[in-house]
């Protein structure tokens, strides 16, 4: 796609954030729109039609807002909604969270990977599918971790309670033996320093790195600067995280949009 403008990207709260820094450090003069939309956090315990509904209305607001181009930050909507949103919004171009990484994962030589999702990722089976039909010798097992997007929320990270759930989750029988991790939430990206606390000789696989690297391919327009912050519930807590864990001490907008 020509002329694109004007990079979106949207979560239901700190998670997306994540990919919003790796994306500035390979596009740091793009303009970007962010949208939280921490009214309805967390997407991974809605249902599929919930979810579509909440990103719909979303997207519909970044394309108002001069958006050519969509990273759907949050792996529950990248699930849930992606395609669904492709298909509304035609015009577009959307770049999700979970067709990047596993392509990253189907270049690696046979091994097996442990998955952290959110239920709604889980219950989608989208990385199994999407892994096994490019390459089957990579096994991929998924656990559902939904405790760990509050705790992130909450401001627990550094506390050693976010390394004691993530140590609960990573005895499950499901995690035996991975050679390779793969946060599958944005919100995870944040566990990386508890998980290395906890594993040894696992792989941490980055991410947000390796998706930024895929919207960097699809940017054609000039560089300015000139980001903007939106959520649907502005909360002190929220933006004290987002200030103390990424830096961002800009002016939020609280816009709340109709689903």
């Amino acid at each position: 796609m020509s002329g694109i403008q004007k990079i979106g990207l949207f979560d239901s709260g700190l998670g997306g954030l994540t990919v919003l820094r790796a994306l500035n450090k390979i596009l740091p003069g793009v303009p970007k729109v962010y949208y939280g939309d921490t009214l309805h956090l967390p997407y991974g315990d809605k249902s599929d039609a919930a979810i579509i509904g909440y990103s719909t209305a979303i997207v519909q607001f970044l394309k108002d807002e001069g958006c050519q181009l969509i990273v759907i930050a949050c792996n529950s909507a990248s699930a849930a909604a992606g395609k669904a949103l492709v298909e509304q919004f035609p015009e577009l171009t959307f770049i999700n969270v979970i067709d990047p990484v596993v392509d990253y994962l189907a270049a690696l030589p046979p091994q097996k990977v442990g998955l952290l999702g959110t239920r709604a990722t889980v219950r989608s089976g989208a990385y199994s599918q999407k892994l096994a039909a490019k390459n089957s010798e990579v096994e991929l097992h998924a656990l559902a971790t939904p405790l760990l997007v509050p705790l992130i929320e909450d401001g627990f990270l550094g506390t050693g309670i976010d390394a004691s759930v993530l140590a609960h989750y990573l005895k499950d029988p499901a995690m035996k033996g991975i050679t390779s991790l793969v946060p599958g939430c944005t919100h995870y990206p944040l566990l990386e320093e508890a998980a290395a606390s906890i594993l040894s000789g696992v792989h941490w696989v980055d991410a947000p790195s390796i998706v930024a690297q895929a919207v960097a391919k699809h940017w054609t327009g000039e560089h300015s600067e000139g980001n903007a912050f939106y959520l649907s519930d502005r909360t002190d807590n929220f933006l004290r995280l987002a200030e103390k864990t990424f830096g961002i001490d800009a002016q939020w907008e609280l816009v709340r949009l109709e689903d």
